[in-house]
């Protein structure tokens, strides 16, 4: 999430000058520095959802101790806890369940303590994720919850599986498409049962990041801002960011394909060295065998 601050979260941010954010899977805390710097130049607070927060994470947090407040806990068990807040970023556990689920509480606790519904901006909107769960922990679900799965890799075009692709560590839904699968699923089947005006827009790059609007929270302003995403201009400056990610992909490749070439000569050079030693030996071993055969008895 944090590829969108410069261009399209930090712009929302400014517009609606919230004073109470909420982040849902904060990881490293690379966005998570971004939220708690709005926070300290603003006076706004930030409350921080993850189970299992990284080191890298600890430290921005002790960075900024006046702006937030942390809960080690699973998003569905922090929301009904804390303050209803005025934006919401969710980037947690990526299946249908836990993203519809987390929709429904933080509309519901904001209805419960009379406030206006939150904005909403949640990553992996796009591919691999937008119509496929993934699990981190498959265990925090009963069978009849999740899709068969298997710690396989996706590709870009395969509905199926593959031995050789992306995310492979991770607990992937085994088929993708289908009913309650995904997290744009989630997305849409929420607003669809939600009973709110929700505007929804959906920027499809880096994995895709859903902007969901309720009409209460809408003005001429944010209109503007996020009509203004997908103007030529912007999507034009998107194409250049895509463009460096795509060359540094490819440059790393290169980088690896030299080091495996590399590495490939010297094994073969080491084999060809074995090879010739074991020749040398079994000459040397047979010469042996002669000299003790030519003694006398």
């Amino acid at each position: 999430m944090n590829r969108f601050w410069t261009r399209f979260i930090g712009p929302i941010i400014a517009a609606v000058q919230p004073r109470q954010l909420m982040e849902i899977g904060a990881d490293s805390g690379w966005n998570t520095r971004n939220i708690l710097d709005y926070c300290r130049q603003t006076g706004a607070r930030a409350d921080i959802i993850d189970p299992a927060p990284r080191p890298e994470l600890k430290d921005v947090l002790a960075a900024f101790p006046e702006t937030h407040i942390y809960h080690p806990l699973k998003s569905l068990d922090a929301i009904p806890l804390i303050t209803p807040p005025d934006i919401a970023l969710i980037d947690g556990d990526h299946n249908w369940r836990t993203v519809f689920q987390e929709l429904s509480l933080v509309f519901a606790r904001a209805k419960a303590m009379g406030a206006q519904p939150p904005i909403v901006i949640s990553h992996d909107c796009g591919w691999p994720y937008a119509r496929r769960d993934m699990y981190y922990n498959p265990s925090d679900f009963k069978e009849r919850e999740r899709h068969p799965f298997a710690y396989r890799g996706v590709a870009p075009g395969q509905a199926e599986l593959v031995d050789f692709g992306m995310n492979a560590m991770l607990a992937n839904a085994l088929h993708e498409g289908g009913p309650q699968n995904g997290v744009l699923t989630g997305i849409e089947d929420f607003i669809a049962s939600s009973g709110v005006a929700i505007t929804f827009r959906m920027l499809p790059f880096f994995n895709g990041l859903g902007i969901l609007i309720p009409q209460a929270r809408m003005t001429p302003t944010l209109q503007a801002l996020v009509d203004s995403f997908f103007a030529a201009d912007s999507l034009l400056e998107t194409c250049v960011a895509l463009e460096r990610d795509g060359m540094t992909v490819r440059v790393e490749v290169a980088h690896l394909n030299d080091r495996l070439a590399q590495r490939t000569d010297a094994l073969q050079r080491a084999r060809r060295l074995l090879t010739e030693r074991a020749e040398r030996i079994n000459q040397l071993e047979a010469q042996l065998r002669t000299l003790k055969a030519r003694e006398p008895a």
